[in-house]
C-alpha cells in the first residue's frame, strides 16, 4: 500500500465508486467479497459515537436503475450519488431527486451531444447509448480500443461546441458530464446531505473521472489496477485491485478510525 499525507480526522463516510471499484465492467460480481463489504458496514451510519468503521456509500457514474440495485445488494442505507452528482437516491426514504443544478439549458446541452452521439459516432461501432441517464450524454460498449479510439474526437467536439461541458471516460464508456456535475459536487452533495465534512469522507476510485472527487475528500483511495491520473492524486494506492482494494481501503479507514477515538 502507497501512502501520502491524508486526514487525520474520524472517517465518518466511505464512498466507493462502481466500475473498476467495487466490480469489473462487463464481468460476474465476486458476491462473495461484496457481501463481505455490506456486512462490515451494515447498521453503521454517519452519526454514529464513538466512530469506528465509517458508513458505506457509493458515487458512480451509473445510472440510477444500476445504482439502485448495487445499493439494494450492499444492504446500503445511506444516500447514494449516481450519475456522477447528476442524482441522489435516498435507500430508507425510497427517494431520489436530481441535482438541483441541473438546468433546463444544460439538459438541452446533454440532448444535443446525445444526438450527435447517435448520429456521428455510434454507427459501425459496437457503442451504444445509454438510454437510462438524464445529466449525461454517455455511450458505452465492450470493444476497449473502440471506446479509446473516440475519446479524441469527443472531446474535441465538446471542447469546441461545448464549453459548460466536459468529457470522462472509462475503457468501456465515455461521458459527456456539465462542469458542475462532477463527482466533486456529487461528494460535496452528498456531505451536506448527511451533515458532515468532506475531511471526514474517504472515496476510491480508479479513472481520470473520479480525480474531482479524490482530490476533496479528506482521505482518497485508488485500487491497483486505477488508471494513472487516479493513483497520481489518491492519499493511498492499496495492494489490492478492484473490490480487494476496496475492501482495504475500508479496512484501512476503520483502524485509522480506531487510532483516533
Amino acid at each position: 500500500m502507497r501512502t501520502r499525507n491524508n486526514s487525520d480526522r474520524p472517517i465518518r463516510l466511505f464512498v466507493s465508486d462502481i466500475d473498476g471499484c467495487l466490480s469489473e465492467p462487463y464481468s460476474p460480481f465476486r458476491l462473495d467479497l461484496l457481501n463481505e463489504l455490506a456486512t462490515l458496514a451494515e447498521g453503521i451510519r454517519v452519526d454514529s459515537q464513538p466512530v469506528g468503521r465509517p458508513a458505506l456509500s457509493v458515487c458512480s457514474g451509473r445510472s440510477y436503475p444500476y445504482v439502485e440495485a448495487v445499493t439494494q445488494m450492499l444492504r446500503l442505507e445511506t444516500p447514494v450519488v449516481f450519475e456522477a452528482g447528476g442524482g441522489m437516491f435516498d435507500p430508507v426514504r425510497s427517494r431520489w431527486s436530481w441535482n438541483p443544478q441541473f438546468s433546463a439549458g444544460l439538459e438541452r446541452q446533454i440532448a444535443e451531444i446525445r444526438s450527435w452521439l447517435q448520429s456521428d459516432v455510434m454507427p459501425g461501432t459496437a457503442m451504444d447509448i445509454d438510454h437510462a441517464k438524464k445529466t449525461q450524454a454517455s455511450l458505452a460498449g465492450p470493444i476497449v480500443d473502440e471506446v479509446l479510439g473516440a475519446v479524441p474526437r469527443v472531446e474535441q467536439f465538446v471542447g469546441e461546441e461545448f464549453p459548460e461541458l466536459l468529457v470522462a471516460h472509462t475503457d468501456i464508456s465515455i461521458d459527456v458530464i456539465p462542469l458542475s456535475l462532477n463527482k466533486a459536487s456529487g461528494i460535496q452533495w452528498l456531505a451536506d446531505t448527511l451533515g458532515i465534512s468532506l475531511e471526514e469522507i474517504a472515496f476510491i476510485g480508479d479513472t481520470n473521472g473520479d480525480v474531482p472527487a479524490l482530490e476533496i475528500v479528506g482521505s482518497s483511495f485508488a485500487p491497483s489496477n486505477a488508471k494513472k491520473a487516479a493513483r497520481d492524486v489518491a492519499h493511498i494506492t492499496t495492494n489490492g485491485a478492484v473490490i480487494d482494494g476496496v475492501l482495504e481501503a475500508y479496512r484501512w479507514c476503520s483502524s485509522h478510525n480506531d487510532l483516533t477515538n
